[in-house]
């Protein structure tokens, strides 16, 4: 009897040996993954299969949505209590929205012990109370885009990390030339209002969810009207009507320099030189935002892409190895590959930056120090009332950009509108 009880409980304690090393993962599993641009973007379909590979026992369901609508789809989506096991979102307004109505998955119990030190801190923009609600993906920040063939031919030096705003006007009236179809514009300002108020950011004068904070985008706005005015940049209504994209400026040497995000990097070098869509070679740089504060590459500025676990997932453990497996070294490389920046930013990522140029002989060298900086400045902090402010803020722009109303005026009344739908009025 002794022999027989001894067997017993050497079985059951084999048996809790057993049940603790085995992942709570299940065979034959699908999660059900829910993001946009799936069809057309295949760095997504290169790290789905890798996570597939290393993980034979998942699979992977794509819910694929419009791109245009996504921010405020999944709104409505989570709303209806939709079981999506994984969720990328756009920012952290729609995050907020999301978190704030219980539809996202607190991810403290599962990412514990989790190494988070190559995300740079970038993950802590994503907690509320104490909660952390999803991963870093990518982190994109704003950069100066210019074209040296055209600053070769016009015999002016180059843009430079840490230049004043003002030299950087200068700079763009000095770039512009020519008329009709040989039209060179100094700079590009696309229609966002990011293109004004990441300049302000950059230097934290200004944050989208504090009013107090609006009168920094004062001058900004006058020095961009003024190159409105003087032709130096094509104008906004026009932009806006002929639905101009960013892109085709830029490529077709349209416009000496530009401000947008680190993104474009993978367009240009996907796209430059593509002789079957007409656009020719040329060699292009970046430097950092100009500001009066000689701040250079420390400072980077811009927006993160999280990814999240839903609240209603039905296999909360896979969802989280397809998190840590996308947003982590493998997942990051890939999107680094492309030019992409991730917000993993281990030394494999700073790396292949650096090897664009020898790849893509038009691309600048050394690439990677504009993709480190020590302090990521978050474009858009997270706020429950994110996505009714940025609206009060789009309207303010369109209003300044079109001339309807002076900026001052508008300022001053979408200040309130702004404190209406949330807005902080400062200290």
């Amino acid at each position: 009897m002794n022999r027989r009880l001894a067997f017993v409980l050497t079985v059951v304690m084999l048996l809790s040996c057993f049940a603790v090393s085995v992942p709570a993962m299940a065979e034959g599993t699908t999660i059900r993954v829910a993001l946009w641009d799936y069809s057309n973007t295949e760095y997504y379909k290169t790290m789905i299969n890798g996570f597939k590979e290393a993980n034979p026992g998942i699979d992977v369901e794509i819910i694929e949505f419009s791109a245009a609508e996504y921010s405020d789809t999944i709104v409505v989506k989570m709303a209806a209590e939709e079981d999506y096991d994984v969720i990328f979102m756009k920012g952290l307004p729609e995050m907020a929205a999301l978190i704030n109505g219980g539809r996202l998955m607190s991810l403290n119990e599962l990412a514990e012990g989790y190494d988070f030190a190559p995300y740079g801190g970038t993950e802590k923009s994503l907690e509320v109370n104490g909660e952390l609600y999803g991963l870093p993906f990518r982190k994109d920040n704003n950069l100066i885009f210019y074209n040296k063939d055209l600053f070769d031919a016009a015999g002016v030096e180059y843009p430079t990390d840490g230049m004043t705003f003002d030299e950087y006007i200068d700079l763009a009236k000095e770039m512009t030339s020519g008329e009709g179809a040989d039209k060179v514009y100094g700079t590009h300002v696309h229609t966002w209002a990011s293109n004004v108020y990441m300049y302000p950011r950059f230097v934290e004068e200004y944050v989208y969810n504090d009013a107090s904070t609006w009168d920094a985008l004062i001058p900004y706005y006058e020095a961009i009207l003024e190159l409105q005015e003087e032709g130096c940049i094509q104008n906004y209504g026009s932009l806006k009507s002929g639905n101009i994209h960013y892109s085709g400026v830029f490529y077709k040497q349209e416009a000496a320099m530009m401000q947008i995000g680190t993104w474009y990097i993978n367009m240009l070098l996907e796209n430059v030189p593509n002789e079957d869509e007409g656009i020719a070679s040329f060699n292009w740089g970046v430097c950092s935002v100009p500001n009066n504060y000689g701040i250079t590459t420390e400072n980077v500025v811009g927006g993160i892409t999280p990814v999240a676990i839903g609240a209603y997932a039905k296999h909360p453990d896979e969802a989280w190895a397809f998190l840590t497996y996308i947003t982590g070294a493998e997942g990051a490389q890939v999107l680094a590959r492309t030019g992409i920046v991730p917000a993993w930013a281990g030394q494999e990522v700073l790396d292949i930056f650096d090897s664009f140029h020898d790849e893509h002989p038009n691309a600048p060298e050394g690439l990677s120090k504009y993709i480190s900086g020590s302090n990521f400045i978050v474009e858009q902090p997270m706020d429950e009332n994110g996505k009714a402010i940025v609206a009060v803020g789009d309207e303010m722009h369109s209003a300044i950009m079109t001339g309807s109303m002076s900026i001052e005026e508008a300022i001053a009344e979408y200040k309130e509108k702004a404190i209406a739908a949330g807005a902080s009025q400062g200290e």
